[in-house]
């Protein structure tokens, strides 16, 4: 991160590390870690350790490791070969890419950089025009998607004061390629007043939410009966942190539940993922996959998200990083340490494979009484 600072233009490098209003969820979502403890078992074969993992519900088999490359958007604001350099790049490691619906390519070449056999999902934003849905959903399709994962937590964008204050917009030369911003022009960019500043400031904030392209506001469970009806792709949900919603997405039948606050991007003060991963955890009790991101940064998060129930972690600001530092190579070089560093984790933890990464015994929050107390 410190690294790609100093490489990347100010409003770039806000516009990724940013999140809402104060902050104080995007700081959680990383303290949360320190929270919670890992009790290593000793005396366990780990000769071998196996980080493969196969999750047959979003048709994603063959992982290298139980990671997942989250929908960072507008990839090349941090790197010109932005989305494709980090598809290639997940592709040659056997980690699954799910490319962002704000991206600055084009699906279809971010399918054809990824090649016909990578693991691929495609994240949506379930638009008032549903004809608009629709073809989005049917290029993801041709493009090789095998999941659609349906963001439910944002219903308009949340105030990113970093953005505001950079009055934050993409290079000349970037655009968002998959949808059409013009159609969500604000009436109100025209505004004139007296007061400059708060006009200033109101512009920069319509101009960047101008970027969520027409989302439907008025999105309810209700709607996946209509995304059943369009697509044979599994639907996760992405956004979901509360028991009652896990619980309701298990019972509508969705494949997966994504954990998720939008990196500490939209509600500020919303819970840690976390904190929240327990409880979706129980709320879907095996009945669909989870996954997990907030904070991610190192091996042992990794680990011990998997140990609190997640299939899969996601990171994603460590992309950007990694693009704005080197491009593929940079990607590359993020998946292969945070893969090194669960595999050690996990040879220390005593876990020989993924399954026994699964374990709450595992794994300490404070506030809980030791594993031996629990048992």
């Amino acid at each position: 991160e410190h690294a790609a600072q100093r490489v990347m233009d100010r409003q770039d490098f806000d516009y990724f590390a940013g999140g809402a209003e104060t902050e104080s969820t995007l700081r959680a979502n990383r303290a949360a870690f320190s929270r919670v403890t890992i009790w290593p078992r000793c005396m366990v074969d780990v000769s071998d350790v196996d980080t493969t993992t196969h999750i047959p519900a979003l048709g994603l088999r063959n992982l290298a490791a139980p990671l997942l490359i989250a929908p960072v958007a507008m990839q090349r604001a941090a790197h010109p070969d932005g989305e494709c350099a980090a598809a290639r790049a997940c592709a040659a490691h056997s980690i699954p890419y799910c490319a962002s619906q704000q991206s600055t390519t084009a699906i279809e070449e971010i399918g054809r950089a990824g090649g016909d056999d990578a693991p691929r999902m495609f994240q949506l934003y379930v638009l008032s025009d549903q004809e608009a849905t629709t073809k989005l959903i049917r290029r993801a399709e041709s493009a090789g998607a095998t999941a659609l994962c349906i963001t439910v937590d944002a219903p308009v964008l949340g105030r990113r004061e970093r953005d505001v204050r950079n009055r934050f917009e993409l290079k000349a030369g970037l655009k968002l390629a998959n949808v059409d911003a013009k159609k969500n022009q604000n009436k109100n960019q025209n505004q004139t007043g007296p007061d400059k500043s708060a006009v200033d400031a109101k512009r920069a904030q319509s101009a960047i939410a101008r970027r969520i392209g027409g989302r439907d506001a008025s999105l309810t469970w209700d709607h996946l009966a209509w995304l059943r009806s369009v697509t044979h792709l599994p639907l996760v949900l992405k956004g979901i942190v509360t028991h009652a919603d896990a619980k309701r997405a298990a019972k509508e039948g969705v494949a997966g539940v994504w954990v998720s606050n939008h990196g500490g991007r939209q509600l500020d003060g919303s819970p840690a993922t976390l904190d929240a991963l327990p409880e979706v955890v129980a709320g879907v009790d095996g009945a669909c996959v989870v996954i997990f991101d907030g904070g991610v940064r190192r091996g042992t998060d990794a680990l011990k998200a998997l140990a609190l129930g997640a299939d899969l972690v996601a990171v994603g600001r460590p992309v950007a990083w990694g693009l704005a530092c080197g491009g593929e190579r940079g990607v590359g070089k993020a998946v292969e340490l945070l893969t090194e560093e669960l595999r050690t984790a996990m040879t220390l933890a005593g876990c020989g494979d993924v399954r026994s990464t699964r374990n709450r015994e595992l794994v300490q929050v404070v506030g809980e009484r030791p594993p031996r107390s629990r048992l």
